[in-house]
């Protein structure tokens, strides 16, 4: 008898402990993946398209992606990691670090600074995430990528503040809104001085998480 009701509690129970530790998302959410679970995901907006792999080891995250600038005609590879360094409750932060080689078409039919280069581009991130509920999460991000030309004379900086949300599907989905603000600044192998304007994006991804 007392075996048969201690059983039925821990049934009653696990669900209730899977919910309060299930973290959602695979795009930007969360900030830094748990340890043993994994996502890919893939986003269009503008100005760039792409998709990404998302890998958690506990404190670290490994992501690698690719995107492609449809203003720029560019494509850009990319590895990085993120570093799950706060968590409290339902808010995490995690610093990130990239660095993807660049390769730019130099396409002036949208940007007119634009300029053709094979180069590094080095970037830093901080990334948070909110779960507001057990289905939606606030993300908010800063990045600063920093293109360096290797075979020109030239670079671009272009640091960006994004907000959104994403929102779980089911089946382990889930959709991601999101837009960025900021300022770029091109120099070109014929400019005399930087180039200075405002820099944009926003982004309509899914991501699938694997485990």
């Amino acid at each position: 008898m007392i075996s048969t009701a201690l059983l039925t509690l821990m049934l009653a129970a696990e669900p209730a402990t899977a919910l309060e530790t299930r973290v959602t998302g695979g795009v930007m959410a969360p900030a830094s993946l748990p340890a043993g679970t994994n996502a890919l995901y893939g986003f269009v907006g503008a100005p760039d398209v792409g998709v990404g792999y998302r890998q958690g080891f506990g404190l670290v995250e490994f992501e690698a992606r690719g995107l492609f600038n449809i203003f720029e005609v560019s494509v850009l590879g990319e590895v990085g990691f993120k570093f799950g360094v706060f968590q409290a409750d339902k808010l995490r932060l995690a610093p990130g670090i990239a660095l993807g080689l660049e390769l730019n078409s130099g396409a002036r039919y949208i940007d007119p600074f634009n300029f053709g280069f094979l180069g590094l581009r080095p970037r830093l991130a901080l990334n948070a995430s909110y779960d507001f509920t057990q289905t939606i999460s606030g993300i908010a991000q800063f990045e600063l990528p920093v293109a360096i030309a290797l075979t020109v004379s030239g670079f671009q900086v272009t640091p960006l503040l994004g907000a959104g949300a994403e929102f779980h599907l089911g089946s382990n989905l889930s959709l991601l809104v999101s837009a960025h603000l900021g300022f770029d600044a091109t120099k070109g192998k014929d400019d005399v001085d930087p180039h200075y304007r405002v820099a944009w994006a926003g982004r309509l991804g899914i991501g699938y998480r694997l485990f």
